[in-house]
């Protein structure tokens, strides 16, 4: 299967009709980046972290605070798993469309198949605006909290709060 393009997320988020504003920048892959750069989104800093069970059976997609310390162990504890690791390249494009970098809540359009779980860190303010990559690093997109919960049920994936 052909992953879905920015193209093709812009026209869905037109179609559910989320208003978003796309901000464009230079290709960056992590939040030392931005910081580096000088960059500031509107709203809440984000990271996304793509996880895997220690048998590579079970693939996470973590939504947190760009500067919490995520404890893994802690993690893996209230998921039922008994350890995580960050997930390969290869899985986290033939999951969710993307490259390192890149990685995105926005790819659980190439996850038909939900294959991934979602984790939303219960630290994410709802009140405040949310920012991610649309399938490539050279710009984000930011929306309401509550259109991005309502992109996420348009994937059929079903969020599940933890505290990271």
């Amino acid at each position: 299967m052909t992953p879905h393009t920015e193209s093709d997320l812009y026209a869905l988020l037109d179609t559910l009709r989320i208003p978003f504003q796309r901000i464009e920048h230079p290709a960056l892959d992590r939040i030392a980046d931005f910081d580096q750069a000088g960059i500031s989104l509107p709203g809440q800093g984000i990271k996304n972290l793509f996880l895997r069970d220690r048998k590579g059976k079970r693939y996470f997609l973590l939504v947190v605070g760009a500067y919490k310390t995520v404890d893994l162990e802690r993690l893996a504890a209230q998921i039922d798993v008994n350890r995580l690791g960050f997930a390969s390249s290869e899985r986290l494009e033939q999951f969710l469309g993307v490259k390192p970098g890149s990685v995105t809540p926005f790819g659980l359009i190439n996850d038909g198949e939900q294959a991934v779980e979602l984790l939303l860190d219960d630290g994410l303010d709802p009140d405040k605006l949310v920012g991610f990559h649309p399938l490539v690093n050279d710009s984000t997109v930011c929306l309401s909290y509550a259109d991005f919960l309502r992109f996420i049920d348009h994937t059929g994936h079903v969020p599940r709060r933890v505290s990271a």
